[in-house]
This record gives C-alpha cells, structure tokens and sequence, in this order.
C-alpha cells in the first residue's frame, strides 16, 4: 500500500465518527417523534375512553331517577 493510500485509508477512519454523528442525530429525532407520536395515541384513546364512561355513568345516574 502506498503512503499516499495509506494516509487516504488513515483519514476515512478518522472521519468516520463525523460521519455518523449526524446519522445518529437524525435516528434519534425520528425515534422522538415515533416516541411523541405514541403517546399521542395513547393519550387520545385514554381521553376517548374517559369520555364513554362519563357518558354512561350519566346514562345510569339518569336511569335511577327516572
């Protein structure tokens, strides 16, 4: 191997991590949104949820004083 290609081959595994760091980043930031999107749903169907009890313990209380 040359110097010249041996410098080259050097700089590649140098750079690498400067490479992937913005990979990471970039993994990280879906994973977050992946993450809030989740919740979201979670959160929706809890209150969706919340909701049809309300709705039909209303229902019953009305029932009893009829």
């Amino acid at each position: 191997m040359s110097v010249l290609r041996a410098d080259a081959h050097e700089w590649q595994i140098r750079s690498a991590s400067v490479l992937v760091l913005p990979r990471l980043q970039r993994f990280s930031i879906t994973l977050k949104r992946r993450q809030r999107a989740k919740i979201n749903v979670i959160l929706a169907l809890c209150q969706q949820s919340k909701k049809t009890v309300n709705t039909r313990f209303t229902v019953f209380l009305r029932s009893l004083r009829s």
